[in-house]
Parts: C-alpha cells; structure tokens; sequence
C-alpha cells in the first residue's frame, strides 16, 4: 500500500471519529437535558427516555465521547505534523 492511500485510510479514521463524536456529543446534551427537564423530554420521546434512562445513558457516553474525540484530533496533529513536516 503507497504511503497515499495509508495517509487516506487514517483521514477516513479520523473522520469516522469525528462522526461518531458528534453523535455521542447530541446523545450526551439530549441526556442531560432528559435529567433537567425530565417531563418534556418524555414527552418528546414518547415515553423511551424518561429520568432514570437519561441518567444511565449520560453516564455511559462520557469515556466513549472522549475517546472518540481524543483520537479524533491526535490523528488530525498527526497528518498536519507530518505534511508540514513533508514540505520542510
């Protein structure tokens, strides 16, 4: 494999990260929301993610959240390091 397409494999990790960060971020925000304003979020789910749910689920996306995110931007330093590092 050329350096290339090992360089666009680890783009399209990062991206995926990325991706997934921001759905764990929404999931996180729509949680803790779910806790404050248990009624209305309720409501608005109909009847899935009542308090105790929301608690549960905002407690489980805080180390994936950050996990995602932390390999997210170490892979991005890592491509700019490295093509800035290329044109020297």
């Amino acid at each position: 494999m050329s350096e290339l397409a090992s360089r666009r494999q680890v783009r399209r990790i990062g991206r995926w990260c990325a991706w997934a960060a921001a759905g764990l971020l929404m999931l996180t925000m729509l949680t803790g929301y779910g806790i404050s304003e248990f009624r209305a979020v309720t409501r608005l789910t109909f009847g899935i993610l009542d308090k105790v749910a929301a608690h549960r689920l905002h407690h489980y996306t805080d180390i994936p959240l950050l996990i995602f995110l932390f390999i997210h931007v170490a892979i991005s330093l890592w491509l700019r390091l490295g093509s800035s590092l290329h044109r020297k």
